[in-house]
């Protein structure tokens, strides 16, 4: 991919949100959260998708030693406004969960804006501490006691998938940066053994693992989604039913405009659409890969590989939980879903890779420097 990492990415997220907001025209009618308006899902994402694609490119020109510069800020202000969600009055609470944070007619999820900021913050600590990454107290432990607080915000909102992806992704940021790999895996165990046993003691949570494990069993209950989402995922075939003609969207499938739009999308569109998803995704992974690996140095490296890691990883529990490999977790698919915070999220987390791509270090091909030495 080399140098055109940078395109073939621009792409694939431009053909994904397109994608997004196609879906979103069709499932929206059927809402029963469309506030009575037809293309309400869609002209919503539209204006998030515009501060997204702005917050995108002014990250894409701001260098990364800067973005690296005020990680502690923009680390501090982001737990902060997780920690607001929890404030009677101040934050907004939806179906027993506080998670958003109201701003006029809109809302913000923080616990959004933690994950990219726990990415930034990981490397810029990659940066800051150096030969010391090798150190198990300074490379591992100290940064993940960091954690701890943000992490315990979000799990008293509860919302136990973004606190698994911020250890995750800062896991991530400290293995690239040189972190020692075997105390890192035991910590990241013992963090997502602590998040599933708080998800056990949660009654709600408990019924979804349960209904996990047979959901046959339970498909009037905790595996009504994903029973749902496999029916229509079924009933697309290879051609699909039709844009606009799903029949699961009708009320069947319960959230069918965030969490589980790639059924419906398996369901109007067909099987090729599916995987042709699933490949974009596959690709902008790889393009994220490509860029972070020819990064000017170490911090900036672990950097990118933070971004790619969290768009790439939330993708993947979201296919996880709609094809039943995942327990439900309340993850949208990125570019997808609708959800405006999630969508300046990821965006965000494209403007970083565009922005190590501009600094890039590729390797001069062979037939320019032959070109510029006269032919020898």
């Amino acid at each position: 991919m080399g140098r055109n990492s940078a395109h073939i990415l621009v792409a694939c997220v431009a053909v994904l949100v397109g994608l997004g907001l196609t879906m979103l025209a069709s499932v929206g009618a059927f809402s029963p959260d469309n506030r009575g308006q037809t293309l309400f899902f869609l002209q919503r994402q539209g204006l998030w998708l515009v501060v997204g694609t702005g917050i995108c490119v002014g990250l894409s020109r701001c260098d990364a030693k800067t973005i690296l510069r005020y990680a502690s800020w923009i680390f501090g202000i982001a737990t902060v406004l997780v920690a607001i969600c929890l404030i009677p009055g101040l934050g907004k609470s939806v179906k027993g969960s506080a998670r958003w944070i109201p701003i006029g007619p809109f809302a913000i999820q923080p616990g959004e804006m933690l994950k990219l900021a726990t990415v930034v913050m990981a490397a810029a600590w990659v940066k800051w501490k150096g030969p010391k990454m090798k150190n198990s107290w300074e490379g591992l432990f100290l940064p993940f006691l960091i954690l701890i607080v943000p992490v315990l915000l979000l799990v008293k909102q509860p919302d136990l998938g973004s606190a698994a992806f911020v250890m995750v992704a800062a896991a991530v940021v400290l293995f690239v940066g040189g972190a020692p790999i075997l105390p890192l895996i035991g910590v990241g165990v013992l963090g997502l053994v602590g998040v599933g046993l708080v998800a056990i003691s949660m009654p709600e949570r408990m019924d979804r693992l349960v209904a996990f494990m047979n959901p046959e069993a339970h498909k009037q209950g905790g595996g009504y989604q994903v029973t749902q989402a496999l029916i229509a995922l079924g009933s697309g075939g290879t051609r699909g039913v039709g844009l606009g003609q799903s029949i699961q969207k009708m009320f069947y499938l319960p959230e069918a405009h965030t969490d589980f739009i790639f059924p419906i999308l398996g369901e109007e569109l067909g099987l090729f659409a599916t995987l042709s998803v699933v490949l974009l995704f596959l690709v902008m992974t790889l393009c994220g890969g490509s860029i972070a690996g020819h990064a000017a140095d170490l911090p900036t490296m672990a950097l990118g590989m933070g971004a790619t890691a969290l768009v790439g990883m939330q993708a993947i529990a979201n296919l996880a939980v709609v094809t039943g490999l995942l327990p439900p977790k309340g993850v949208g698919l990125p570019f997808m879903s609708y959800g405006g915070s999630n969508l300046v999220l990821c965006l965000g987390a494209i403007g970083i890779l565009l922005s190590l791509h501009r600094e890039a270090k590729y390797p001069v091909e062979a037939r320019h420097r032959r070109l510029v030495g006269g032919g020898k």
